[in-house]
């Protein structure tokens, strides 16, 4: 499989060019060169602008060599004045397939002519997923139909690779050129009507081919009918009347089996009815018995948070009475602890001062019994 007969000439000048959109239109022409003269110059020397509009529209620019613009694109995406650049590889004028140098795509669409015996090849698909693999990640390689003709979709994770296939055409596959195209709207459009003339165009031919066989298959059945009603007799009258008869009877038959199919399906029908209207019953009463124990719920969970928050009113009023208790009972013991201190202080005081009191007496006694002796 190979891409065309002979090498691409890289440095040829639709190699070298890019498209840029979604310019901002309030920019300055003057100013916009300037711009792009700064920006996409680091990607390499320009030698070429183009402008589609001096306000806005489409910008082309050729750059010295290919490898130039293989850097620009590989370091997307752009901005510029707070803007997204939509820049892709600028593709040459192609009057078959007119929008494909503006629309972009992730998917490749390769035409399949249902007469051709290379398409039904074994490894035809798998050897064009390697092929066309060169050139980007590919997530799916599969047949496809649309109304009037056959293709196969090439699904890309970039777009780039679909612009650089479009840009390396013609393809080939053991001598035979691919029908490849980008996979966008008005290419689907182009083939469904030119596939349509195709058809249209091999069937007027076989058209024609008909009519010929037609005729003489006509004459033929003219001439036999001809024979065959000389040989006929005329029907004799008793043997009409059987018939009628026959006939009758047989109308008889399907009336009765047709009343009996009738009635089949009316009673089918009206079992059917009755089990529809009474599901119908059932499910009107289950939904009263869910909304009657929804209002029950309703009302116990009403009862029950009137209850919670009476519940919490007593909570908070022992609470306080319980802080005011607290309170009271502590400030009563540090009450009794300073009286009991109090009292324990006068207690040792008097009995030192009763020690004290005591000690003299004693004294006086031994003196006085200690005179005499002396005496």
């Amino acid at each position: 499989m190979s891409s065309s007969s002979s090498p691409h000439n890289r440095q040829d000048i639709k190699y070298r060019e890019i498209c840029i959109s979604n310019i901002n239109r309030h920019t300055e022409p003057n100013r916009l060169l300037q711009v792009f003269e700064a920006y996409f110059e680091q990607y390499g020397r320009i030698v070429h602008y183009n402008y589609t509009s001096p306000t806005g529209g489409y910008v082309f620019i050729t750059y010295e060599k290919s490898q130039m613009v293989d850097n620009c694109i590989s370091n997307g995406p752009h901005y510029l004045d707070e803007r997204h650049l939509y820049v892709k590889r600028a593709l040459p004028i192609d009057d078959d397939h007119p929008r494909e140098r503006f629309e972009t795509t992730r998917d490749l669409m390769v035409v399949i002519d249902s007469d051709d015996e290379i398409f039904k090849q074994a490894d035809f698909l798998q050897q064009l997923r390697e092929y066309f693999s060169s050139y980007g990640r590919i997530y799916a390689c599969k047949y496809q139909h649309e109304a009037n003709f056959d293709y196969i979709l090439v699904e890309f994770a970039d777009k780039d690779p679909v612009d650089r296939i479009i840009l390396d055409k013609p393809h080939h596959y053991n001598d035979h050129e691919l029908a490849v195209m980008k996979y966008i709207q008005s290419n689907i459009e182009l083939m469904n009507r030119k596939y349509v003339r195709k058809k249209q165009q091999s069937s007027t031919a076989k058209d024609a081919i008909d009519d010929d066989n037609y005729q003489s298959i006509n004459s033929s059945s003219n001439t036999s009918s001809r024979s065959t009603s000389k040989a006929k007799e005329p029907i004799n009258e008793v043997d009409l009347q059987n018939e009628v008869f026959r006939l009758q009877s047989v109308l008889k038959s399907l009336n009765d089996e047709f009343d009996l199919k009738q009635k089949q399906l009316e009673d089918t029908c009206c079992q059917q009815l009755k089990q529809l209207s009474e599901n119908a019953t059932k499910k009107i009463r289950l939904q009263q018995d869910l909304e009657q124990e929804c209002a029950r719920l309703l009302a116990e969970y009403e009862t029950l948070k009137q209850e919670n928050d009476l519940l919490n009113e007593q909570y908070l009023t022992v609470e306080l009475e319980n802080f005011e208790i607290t309170s009271y009972y502590e400030q009563s013991l540090n009450e009794e602890k300073a009286k009991t201190a109090r009292l324990e202080a006068e207690y040792a005081e008097k009995l030192q001062q009763s020690n004290v009191n005591q000690s003299p007496p004693s004294t006086l006694t031994e003196k006085s019994f200690s005179t005499p002796e002396s005496n």
